[in-house]
């Protein structure tokens, strides 16, 4: 998965993408919702830990992502 400039913002867990909650380009308020993965029929909600501006999005809903991989990245 590309990663560019940013912050990273990984995997807490494995599962899959279920929902992208943002769009590149998109100013964040910490706490916003990024992404929602699925997981053993549970949605967690991965937020932004800062304010900041979404620089890009690496994942799509129905990708399956494992632990650390890149989701999004945060300027």
């Amino acid at each position: 998965m590309p990663v560019t400039s940013g912050s990273p913002v990984l995997a807490p867990l494995a599962g899959n993408i279920w929902k992208v909650e943002v769009t590149a380009g998109q100013r964040v308020q910490e706490g916003d919702v990024l992404v929602i993965l699925e997981a053993m029929k549970m949605e967690t909600q991965i937020v932004a830990d800062r304010a900041g501006i979404i620089a890009s999005i690496s994942v799509k809903p129905g990708d399956a992502v494992k632990v650390g991989d890149h989701l999004v990245s945060l300027s």
